[in-house]
């Protein structure tokens, strides 16, 4: 009979794998709105997630607009990978020996890809939003300002520290006997 923390993690292994899947859509979504309001500009303003102020960028200038595009998508795709990276960290998971090396770079790589969401999102996309203001007087629609992610990066990372200070005090604890 498995125990309550291991049905939990389980399931959580499974809420992880389908936020990989949704943010994989997203990012393919955003991609094709890219391809399509270069293929077929009238569409463009159908597409997902479309912001009408995307199209006004697209119209001044096409080079803005596929900056600003690949900000998204390329947050998006970091997004996705960090939801994977989390279904393998669970699906590597051993409970009766959680505190290995294995789960503290999968740790230590989710908070650094954390903080590349925060950089794409809040650093850079707010800095291209700033210029794009000062060139055009529009806006960079950008969804988030992302300093929610740099604040779990942060805790990602410690704990990838805490789990690091365990595998020590493990060998510590195997050498002495």
């Amino acid at each position: 009979m498995k125990t309550r923390t291991e049905i939990i993690l389980i399931v959580l292994k499974y809420v992880a794998l389908l936020g990989g899947i949704g943010f994989s859509i997203e990012c393919g979504a955003e991609l094709l709105s890219l391809v399509v309001s270069f293929v077929n500009p009238g569409w463009a303003k159908n597409v997902y997630k479309f912001n009408p102020d995307w199209f006004v960028i697209r119209e001044r200038n096409p080079w803005y607009y596929i900056f600003g595009m690949s900000i998204v998508i390329f947050t998006s795709a970091l997004k996705a990978t960090v939801w994977y990276q989390i279904f393998y960290l669970l699906e590597k998971l051993q409970l009766q020996s959680p505190f290995s090396m294995k789960v503290t770079k999968k740790l230590e790589l989710i908070a650094i890809l954390l903080l590349g969401v925060w950089i794409l999102m809040g650093f850079i996309g707010k800095l291209y939003s700033w210029y794009l203001v000062q060139d055009t007087g529009l806006a960079f629609p950008a969804y988030d300002e992302g300093g929610d992610y740099f604040f779990i990066a942060g805790i990602v990372y410690i704990i990838s520290q805490i789990f690091k200070r365990g595998i020590e005090m493990q060998e510590e604890n195997q050498l002495t006997v």
